[in-house]
């Protein structure tokens, strides 16, 4: 398939089958848990790879394909839950699984049958698809031009890419042709003309995982790599939604670890405890009603449910941010008992009591 191939110099994998929706979370926090560990010194781009390859094997990138072409096609909420458990224990972690998934939907959506197969069965064996955000200049900007070139075309520019993207399969490129009209590259990491700026896929120091600075120097383009979207509905389809859904899932996953941490400390104060913690479950619920408008999305022809899936992973993505931020702020700030009616603090301090009391419980008391 010309330039649309994976790269000719990895070996081949057998990933795991993940046959439930269950299992699927349940591997998720065991490689979530890998990946937390810091890299021991002097083996930093091992440990990477070895994590990225545990990652490949666990059966995780293959989770979202769909059931005609041989996965079990979990539902987008739980995809989100995938990321929200990574998130909480490796922001890298959620961000690769994230990119991955979305540059899947991608391909379900506006790939030939030809390219679905190819990344589908792929990706059932561990391939793994990154994401590009195009730069100019050093400032974000929406695609890359293609420039014609007899019947194919050249690529030329940068991206900040998702970490680690050299060791994936393939590198999804928001570009457009002619005219601007939209168009997805699916271009193998390991073509003539990608050039990684970057040395390492540790991260720096603090956890914070870097994204990588790719450069694009006349690369060759032809028709096989091209996924063409559906004009101006792609602003508002379902990978765009997908997209935010999965972003607002790693900020709640992030808020869950700082709620952890907060149930942890004795002198927290109840009220806000329950006030906290009433912002994380309610954008958990909206996280989990925009998979399933984006269900919906994904089945539906209708215009509408495209844009009530946009508008209800918008919606999600707020509130986790929203919940994200007040738990960043906790502690930093007074509870503000006094701006609640006494029936909503009495309710809080007792929901925030319960919240303590079940953090503290022994596991063998539960049940």
């Amino acid at each position: 398939m010309g330039t649309f191939s994976s790269a000719l110099d990895r070996p081949a994998r057998t990933a795991a089958v993940i046959g439930t929706e269950d299992e699927a979370i349940t591997v998720a926090g065991t490689v979530a848990e890998v990946f937390s560990f810091p890299a021991e010194g002097g083996g930093a781009a091992r440990t990477a790879e070895a994590r990225l390859d545990l990652l490949s094997r666990s059966g995780l990138f293959g989770i979202s394909v769909p059931t005609e072409h041989g996965g079990i096609d979990v539902s987008n909420t739980v995809l989100a839950e995938v990321c929200t458990v990574a998130a909480s224990r490796s922001a890298a972690l959620a961000d690769v699984l994230a990119a991955h998934f979305v540059a899947v939907e991608e391909a379900r959506s506006h790939g030939s049958e030809s390219q679905q197969g190819t990344v589908f069965s792929a990706a059932l064996a561990g391939g793994r698809l990154a994401r590009a955000s195009a730069r100019r200049n050093g400032e974000s900007v929406d695609a890359l031009p293609l420039v014609a070139s007899g019947l194919a075309w050249r690529l030329g520019g940068e991206a900040l890419c998702t970490p680690c993207a050299r060791h994936a399969d393939w590198l999804l490129v928001p570009a457009h042709l002619d005219g601007g009209r939209p168009a997805g590259l699916l271009l193998a990491t390991r073509i003539d003309g990608l050039h990684y700026v970057a040395n390492s896929c540790e991260p720096a120091k603090g956890g914070v995982q870097p994204a990588e600075h790719v450069l694009f120097k006349d690369v060759a383009i032809d028709g096989d790599t091209l996924l063409h979207s559906a004009g101006e509905t792609a602003l508002h389809g379902v990978p765009r939604s997908l997209d935010l859904l999965l972003e607002a899932a790693r900020r709640i996953g992030a808020a869950r670890e700082a709620m952890r941490h907060l149930l942890d400390d004795d002198a927290g104060d109840p009220i806000e405890t329950g006030r906290l913690a009433a912002r994380l479950a309610a954008a958990e619920a909206m996280a989990g009603e925009a998979g399933r408008a984006i269900d919906a999305a994904q089945i539906g022809l209708a215009g509408q449910h495209r844009t009530n899936a946009f508008l209800a992973a918008a919606a999600a993505l707020a509130a986790a941010e929203d919940a994200a931020a007040a738990l960043r702020r906790a502690g930093t700030a007074p509870a503000g008992e006094a701006s609640l009616s006494p029936h909503l603090a009495a309710i809080l301090r007792e929901s925030g009591r319960l919240r303590r009391d079940e953090h503290r419980r022994p596991p063998e008391e539960e049940g």
